[in-house]
């Protein structure tokens, strides 16, 4: 394209030169004007060639040569599971009954190992404390579950029944439920609580099922120490009266709440 503008302005030229007897200036003018047409005819030109559809796609060249493999990444699954290029490993983490762990002493593992129940390493209280919150409790607290994972949903049914009336007492199942410990199973958490250290709550007070499977695996082993005397569980009986179990005879029984005054070892699930 810019040859033919340069052939069509040098022949303009060309002209210009041979033309002696015509006026200069109406020369130019001619000039101008030829020059006008010339660079119309190259946009019909230039337009006509943009119109021209593409060829087919010829075919696609010899593969170049494959780079390097680069180095296996690396990926963390979850708890003890990794996974490194096409490589999946598991390291999965088991625990067993009398293992310190998350602040307290486990008592009872799944089939898995992996999660489980723990006991607190000492009772909540030292001396015994009643199982509903003083004359305001004589109710039914409907906290009639038992079986594992029973006592805490227990907890909170005694507590939520309890404490209606009154908002200051101290009962069995509150206090099991306000234990938070660091990760010794020893030094009390301070409230607020320090984030640089580990402190654990959910805390509640055992069913009847989880504190006698507490005594069965921990005190004949003498992995940790109780009182010989009554633990109470969140498992009601009834109005007046729910279930305990003496940890010097191992005896069940049922007990009133206000009269007996047991002791407070509080359990968490993991």
């Amino acid at each position: 394209m810019k040859k033919f503008a340069i052939t069509a302005l040098s022949c303009l030229c060309f002209n210009s030169a041979q033309a002696g007897d015509v006026d200069m200036w109406e020369h130019i003018g001619k000039l101008q004007d030829q020059m006008v047409l010339v660079s119309n005819q190259i946009i019909v030109l230039a337009n006509r060639i943009a119109s021209i559809p593409a060829g087919p796609q010829g075919p696609q060249g010899i593969p170049g040569q494959k780079g390097e493999r680069g180095p296996a990444g690396h990926y963390q699954a979850g708890s003890g599971i990794r996974i490194e290029g096409e490589v999946i490993s598991a390291n999965i983490i088991t625990h067993q009954i009398g293992e310190l762990y998350q602040g307290g002493i486990v008592f009872w593992v799944d089939n898995t190992g992996q999660h489980g129940l723990i006991a607190s390493k000492n009772d909540v209280n030292s001396e015994g404390i009643q199982w509903r919150n003083g004359e305001s409790g004589n109710k039914i607290t409907n906290a009639r579950a038992d079986g594992i994972g029973a006592g805490e949903s227990n907890t909170r049914l005694i507590i939520a029944e309890q404490t209606i009336d009154n908002q200051t007492g101290q009962f069995a199942a509150l206090l099991a439920n306000q234990y938070s410990v660091s990760e010794d199973g020893e030094t009390p958490c301070v409230t607020p609580a320090n984030p640089q250290s580990l402190c654990y709550g959910g805390w509640y007070l055992p069913s009847i099922y989880e504190l006698s499977l507490l005594k069965a695996n921990l005190q004949p082993q003498g992995l940790a120490s109780f009182a010989p005397d009554y633990y109470w569980s969140s498992t009601e009986c009834g109005v007046s009266k729910a279930w305990l179990q003496n940890f010097s005879t191992g005896e069940v029984l049922a007990s009133d709440k206000s009269s007996t005054l047991g002791h407070v070892r509080a359990v968490r699930q993991f």
